[in-house]
């Protein structure tokens, strides 16, 4: 059941049901547009039952990430009908914000991109610390599962040292994840690989797609112990929306070693500055302060 109150429900009603009918949908392109977004075959979950009733009751029956999606969904078709108006612009803008929310996405307004001069915020920061427990964990003698679990609560660790607000493992319509954290009050899942082996094409695009199926805003970020394969940083843009910023331990460690504000790193990957002298974006990296760092595909 989606994390919705009687007030909420009743707002995303107003906006999407009108007397048993849901916006303009037919029976039959209602059943496609819910199947397509959630996959629910509506007439066999809920026969016999009117378009708005189905609404009501994948509202109060799903789980918030489905709700979410299907209220994401139905404002772009709102908008792709040009069925915004100044009537219902109240109401559209609550439910935007109620489906972000429920996808986990905060929404702000007029964000802004921090300012390459600005100095970072001071974070009370033990840089030496977490980086001694990052070089044990490459020295450790435990099997490579021991090492990934490691990992993943030392990247805990570590988010929290930033106030990135991380949250641990968790599990997703049968998909792990290994965690998420907050980036300039976007949510992004985190993939770690602690692997001898190079990340290669197929484990980005598999990531890829499990953070695009969350919802049309969702970004993630794929950690790698060593390094990504050649033919995943030149041909994993290739005809498709990527969403996904990449990063190694090594690039871990030198901006730890660095002592790097861990937001500043991870937003430059995101939007990199153009500025001279202090990046330089290539289409799968840019240099940070002399280091060479992944970046995001562009």
């Amino acid at each position: 059941m989606a994390n919705l109150d009687f007030i909420e429900k009743d707002i995303i009603d107003r906006l999407f049901n009108n007397s048993g009918y849901v916006l303009d949908f037919s029976n039959c392109t209602f059943q496609s547009f819910i199947y397509e977004t959630i996959q629910i075959d509506i007439y066999s979950k809920y026969p016999h039952l009117s378009k708005g009733k189905i609404l009501r009751a994948i509202l109060d029956d799903c789980e918030d990430i489905n709700v979410g999606k299907v209220v994401l969904q139905l404002l772009r078709y709102m908008l792709s009908k040009k069925m915004l108006n100044d009537d219902n612009k109240q109401l559209f803008d609550q439910c935007a914000e109620l489906g972000n929310r429920l996808i986990g996405r905060t929404v702000t307004t007029n964000k802004k991109k921090p300012s390459d001069n600005v100095a970072p915020i001071s974070l009370n920061v033990d840089y030496n610390q977490l980086l001694s427990e990052l070089q044990a964990l490459s020295n450790s003698p435990d099997t490579p599962q021991e090492r990934g679990f490691a990992f993943e609560k030392y990247l805990h660790s570590l988010f929290l040292a930033f106030s990135l607000k991380p949250k641990g493992s968790f599990r997703v319509e049968g998909e792990q994840i290994d965690g998420s954290f907050e980036l300039k009050n976007e949510v992004y899942l985190l993939e770690a690989k602690w692997t001898s082996k190079p990340a290669g094409k197929s484990d980005l695009v598999i990531f890829n797609e499990k953070v695009g199926s969350k919802s049309s805003f969702s970004r993630g970020l794929f950690i790698s112990l060593s390094d990504f394969t050649s033919e995943a940083l030149s041909s994993f843009s290739s005809g498709r929306e990527v969403r996904i910023i990449l990063m190694t331990v090594q690039d871990l460690a030198i901006a730890l070693s660095k002592k790097y504000n861990l937001e500043t790193v991870l937003w430059n990957k995101e939007s990199p500055p153009q500025s001279s002298g202090v990046l330089k974006t290539s289409p799968s990296s840019f240099a940070y302060a002399g280091e060479h760092i992944p970046c995001a595909f562009t």
